[in-house]
C-alpha cells in the first residue's frame, strides 16, 4: 500500500511541476526547420484555385495586406521559386491592394481569439531583404519582433495567450515570398485541465486510503 501512494506523491509532484514550468515559461521566437508544434495545420492553402484572394476562409484567422488587400493562392508551378513544405498551394501577396505585382505584399494574420503560439513556413529561395515578423496583442500592443531566416517554420510561442495579430514583411519592397502550413495553439493547459487531473489525483488517493 505504501507504492501506491508513493506513486500518487510522485503523480501530484510531477503534474505541479509541469503546471509550473508551463505557467512561468519566458516568450520566445520560434525559427526551426521542423515544426515545433506538430499535427496537421490549420491552414494548408491547398484546394483552391490559382490567385483564389485568401481572408476568412479558414475558422478562427483573418488574412490580409498591409496595403488593405487579400493575399491569394499560389499553386505550383509557382510564380517565384518558394519551396513549399507541404504541397502544391501557399499563401503570397495578391494585386488586390494595389501592389504592382504580385507576391510581394506584407502579411497580416488577426486571431478571432488570443493564441499563445502561432507558427507558419516561411517559403523563398531568394531574399533579396530581411524579413521581420512582429506580434501584437490586445490594443494592438507590440509584443515582440525578430528577424525570420527562410527556408523555416517561423513565429512565437508564449506562456499565455496574449497574441491577436502577427504582420509579416520584407524589407525590400520587391522581394517576393510565401507562407504555408499555419498551427496555432490556444493558452497553456486552462484551470479546468488541472482541476481535472486534481481530481483524478484526489480519486487515487482516496483509493489507496480505502484499500489501506
Amino acid at each position: 500500500m505504501r507504492r501506491c501512494f508513493k506513486s500518487v506523491s510522485h503523480l501530484c509532484v510531477v503534474v505541479l511541476v509541469l503546471f509550473g514550468a508551463a505557467g512561468t515559461a519566458a516568450a520566445s521566437p520560434i525559427q526551426s526547420p521542423f515544426s515545433t508544434v506538430g499535427g496537421p495545420p490549420l491552414a494548408d492553402f491547398e484546394g483552391f484555385a490559382e490567385g483564389t484572394l485568401i481572408s476568412n476562409q479558414y475558422a478562427g484567422v483573418t488574412f490580409s495586406q498591409d496595403d488593405g488587400g487579400a493575399p491569394m493562392i499560389d499553386n505550383f508551378p509557382w510564380l517565384f521559386g518558394y519551396n513549399s513544405v507541404s504541397g502544391d498551394g501557399v499563401l503570397t501577396g495578391s494585386t488586390d491592394g494595389g501592389a504592382s505585382v504580385p507576391t510581394v505584399a506584407g502579411l497580416i494574420l488577426d486571431f478571432t481569439t488570443a493564441v499563445s503560439t502561432v507558427e507558419f513556413y516561411l517559403s523563398d529561395f531568394g531574399p533579396l531583404g530581411t524579413y521581420t515578423i512582429s506580434a501584437y496583442g490586445a490594443g494592438n500592443v507590440l509584443l515582440e519582433s525578430f528577424v525570420a531566416i527562410p527556408q523555416n517554420y517561423v513565429g512565437f510561442s508564449h506562456a499565455s495567450a496574449d497574441i491577436l495579430k502577427v504582420t509579416f514583411d520584407s524589407s525590400e519592397t520587391f522581394d517576393a515570398f510565401a507562407i504555408d502550413d499555419l498551427r496555432l495553439v490556444t493558452a497553456v493547459p486552462e484551470p479546468a485541465s488541472m482541476l481535472t487531473i486534481l481530481g483524478a489525483i484526489a480519486g487515487l488517493t482516496a483509493v489507496g486510503r480505502r484499500r489501506t
